[in-house]
């Protein structure tokens, strides 16, 4: 967040209008079909069952206060960014074990061997609303083996705050290729993942993605991340770093 605001300090002409080109709605189809989505590399599990009329599991799970500032991040929590509190240390207060019940078989099925192969490396929360001046996320590959991204938190006037894939990853027991393979670069390399509530998004940490502008509403979501333990699997030393496409041309 500090780079962020380096970034954002001050601009001139044209840094505004480089800026505005980073926010500016890029098209891509929204894939809504689990065989779909399984096939460019990204499984969806309900984890939870909200009630009718429910937009927030956060209270019915005692998860409130994830969506309060901490000490340590209370000085850059200004609205111009998404929230984001990191929740490592106090994983114990997380629904951990009904998010492993339930994404478990998915991961055995397509990612893993084994769970005891995998462990926790880090757990955080990222909320978006309408008074964050930038809500959008750059393009980004994750520090990470695997990405479990749980949707808490969905009003039901949310708008956008999508995620954006490009091109697909291949899963352990799914045909790859085919007539309708997904190319691996260019604009029909994109394509959108909605957040569902109750709902988490499974996919590699090396599958870059971003988010998309909110443009209405509100949503809250619990991203755990898992590494290898075997460090010579691993790729999760990446660093997580942020580019624009229309730079590289996808």
């Amino acid at each position: 967040k500090i780079i962020l605001k380096i970034l954002h300090f001050a601009p001139g002409n044209r840094e505004k209008t480089f800026m505005a080109s980073l926010t500016a709605p890029i098209a891509a189809p929204l894939i809504e079909n689990d065989a779909d989505l399984l096939k460019r590399g990204i499984v969806r599990v309900q984890v939870f069952t909200p009630p009718a009329g429910c937009h927030s599991l956060l209270p019915s799970l005692n998860l409130e206060s994830i969506k309060e500032a901490s000490p340590f991040n209370q000085s850059l929590e200004d609205d111009e960014y998404a929230f984001y509190k990191n929740l490592l240390d106090d994983v114990s207060s997380l629904p951990l074990q009904s998010v492993l019940d339930a994404c478990s078989p998915p991961l055995l099925r397509h990612f893993v061997g084994s769970m005891d192969e995998i462990r926790l490396d880090d757990a955080f929360c990222v909320s978006y609303n309408p008074g964050q001046h930038d809500s959008r996320c750059a393009k980004h590959q994750d520090p990470s083996d695997i990405t479990v991204n749980v949707n808490l938190e969905r009003t039901p006037d949310m708008k956008g705050s999508q995620i954006m894939f490009y091109g697909a990853k291949n899963l352990r027991g799914v045909p790859a290729g085919g007539g309708d393979a997904v190319p691996s670069s260019g604009p029909s390399s994109r394509f959108l993942v909605d957040t569902k509530l109750g709902w988490c998004t499974i996919h590699y940490g090396s599958h870059p993605h971003e988010t998309t502008a909110l443009e209405g509403g509100e949503r809250t979501n619990l991203v755990l991340t898992f590494v290898y333990k075997d460090e010579s699997k691993s790729e999760a030393n990446r660093t997580c770093y942020a580019f624009d496409q229309r730079e590289e041309g996808s």
